[in-house]
Order: C-alpha cells, then structure tokens, then sequence
C-alpha cells in the first residue's frame, strides 16, 4: 500500500464512468491509500481507500460514483458496465475494448473501498463478491 494524492486519487477513479463529473460535483478525501495486486494467474488488481473529512461528503462521492457506472451501459460506448444485484455493496462488470474487470466497493462511514480485478471471463461470482464486501465491512 502506498499513500496517494487524495484529490487526484478521487478524480481519477470518478472519471472512469461514462457522465460527465467535475471536481465541484463532490468533495475532495482527505487521504487515499492505494495497493496493487497480482494472482497466482497473473491477472492484475487495484484497491482504493479513500477517506472523507465525514460521513455524508464520503456518501455524496459514493452515490455519484454509482450514476457514473450505471451511465455505462450502452453498447456503443468503449466502456461498457453490469451491476450485480443481490449483494450488500457496488458489484459491476466492466467490459472495455481489450478487458474485462470486476469492481468491487463499499461505503462504510467516511470512507470508501474500492476493488478492481482483472476478470477475463467475467467469472468472478456474486458468492464470492459478497465474500470480499463483507471482508470490507468487517
């Protein structure tokens, strides 16, 4: 894990989605740490943790974040994106040019997780999803 800049980790994880969103539309964390991750395949992941100066600053990024990936859904765009229902956070399948990844996050209080995998057959299951989120919540 390695300490980020947390205005710029913000803005780079909110400009993924498909809206668009500027720094006025939410407020800046007052911390980010950020750990890459590598599986015994090779497949790659990020995880995020970004913490707000309180509980609804960290709910008006996540509430936003959750429109940016659910404008992601048409076919014509180079980002493509699936919530999962049935589980306790944010689960999304993202399907870009060249890949595909799972997402994986969770609000708790003033700070938010996200997970990002690597997942070429979009086969990482609700099951163990919810696995990760509740590690999260815990």
């Amino acid at each position: 894990m390695h300490a980020r800049d947390p205005r710029y980790a913000a803005q780079d994880v909110i400009t993924l989605g498909c809206s668009l969103v500027t720094r006025d539309d939410y407020t800046d964390p007052s911390a980010a740490l950020e750990g890459n991750y590598k599986n015994h395949s090779g497949d790659r992941g990020i995880g995020l943790v970004l913490e707000f100066r309180d509980d609804q600053a960290a709910t008006t990024y996540f509430d936003l974040y959750r429109k940016q990936i659910q404008a992601c859904t048409r076919k014509d765009q180079p980002v493509r994106t699936a919530i999962l229902t049935g589980v306790d956070g944010l689960v999304d399948r993202r399907t870009y040019p060249d890949s595909k990844w799972t997402e994986i996050a969770e609000r708790n209080g003033n700070r938010i997780t996200l997970i990002i995998l690597a997942d070429p057959g979009h086969s990482i299951t609700k099951a163990s999803a919810q696995r990760i989120l509740d590690q999260i919540q815990g």
